[in-house]
């Protein structure tokens, strides 16, 4: 009994079965690819702006003289051509031709002709109040001097646009979307300017008769302003969303821009050939919508492409997963 007691206390504790060995990953690492596909991109670029009153507009002097009269006031509403003042200037009249000598010998003077003037007027370049008026009668003036100011009574939209988004753009857009916030529905906003650098600074400048800043600080600062039409009721600060509408490209091969080094003009896509080798190829680029991109050029729906840059900020590793079909590791993507 003591030695069956023994056997199964060494069957028990002591198995001579070998020992499992402990498991080894056996997936790999892939880069995710995808093929071009056929689609619509609707280029909208987005900026947020707010509502401001239109800049001043200078009256300028047409003519050097002397201010004659002034008909205008500080403050008063003027509609576009109004006369807000006139100016002389006095001809320089001929030298008088001396007559033939009388009897006594003496020659005269011919009497001085009257003086003679040539006139003109300051008038109103817009419709609106005026904001600076520097004249009084009799006031000599010069070409060019602007003593007028008057501030139109309308509204522009005025917001900032990272310069690389000019890209998207490839042309100016005559008008603009905007939607007030908590305002009426959106509406058209016209006479769309793009202006960037000093030409920004300078239009900031000039929103303010009085130097205050419009908010174009910095010579890299890229400005789009609108004017807000007649008929739609707005007031300043009011903040706006603005949609300049950069085109539509329908029926075109598109990539996700994550795929493509470089997002205007031309770029560089890595294409994987059917033994895995990856070929950087050169392609041109049309429209973007930000998230995909054109290609108008240098690949077809045939190929296939790294979904991501080489090098590029890749998926966390909480955004990778091992596909049970090929267990592999693919990130990236939603494992589904």
């Amino acid at each position: 009994m003591a030695v069956i007691a023994v056997a199964l206390v060494k069957i028990a504790f002591f198995s001579s079965a070998p020992e499992e060995s402990a498991a080894l990953p056996t997936g790999e690492i892939v880069e995710p690819t995808i093929s071009p596909v056929l689609g619509t991109i609707t280029n909208d670029v987005t900026l947020t702006a707010n509502v401001q009153e239109s800049a001043a507009v200078d009256a300028k002097v047409p003519m050097m003289g002397t201010i004659d009269a002034v008909y205008a006031t500080q403050g008063a509403r003027v509609e576009a051509g109004d006369v807000l003042a006139s100016i002389r200037n006095e001809k320089t009249p001929p030298a008088a031709a001396p007559t033939a000598p009388d009897a006594n010998g003496e020659t005269q003077t011919a009497p001085a002709a009257e003086p003679e003037y040539e006139w003109n007027e300051i008038v109103a370049p817009t419709s609106g109040t005026i904001t600076k008026l520097n004249l009084i009668a009799e006031q000599q003036v010069t070409v060019g001097e602007a003593p007028v100011s008057i501030t139109p009574a309308s509204f522009i939209v005025k917001g900032t646009i990272p310069p690389a988004q000019l890209y998207r753009l490839a042309t100016t857009p005559a008008d603009a979307q905007v939607t007030i916030t908590a305002g009426p529905a959106p509406f058209t906003c016209t006479e769309l300017r793009i202006a960037s650098g000093a030409a920004a600074k300078s239009s900031s400048a000039a929103q303010d008769p009085n130097g205050a800043s419009g908010g174009a600080e910095t010579t890299d600062t890229t400005t789009v302003t609108c004017r807000v039409p007649a008929e739609v009721t707005v007031f300043p600060g009011l903040e706006a969303n603005v949609v300049l509408h950069g085109g539509v490209a329908e029926n075109v091969l598109t990539l996700p821009i994550t795929a493509v080094k470089g997002q205007a003009e031309t770029g560089v896509v890595f294409v994987q050939g059917a033994d895995g080798a990856i070929e950087e190829r050169s392609v041109k680029l049309g429209l973007t919508d930000g998230t995909l991109v054109q290609i108008t050029e240098g690949v077809s729906e045939t190929d296939i492409v790294l979904e991501f840059v080489p090098g590029a900020d890749q998926a966390s590793p909480e955004d990778c997963f091992i596909d049970p079909m090929s267990g592999t590791e693919v990130c990236g993507m939603l494992g589904g």
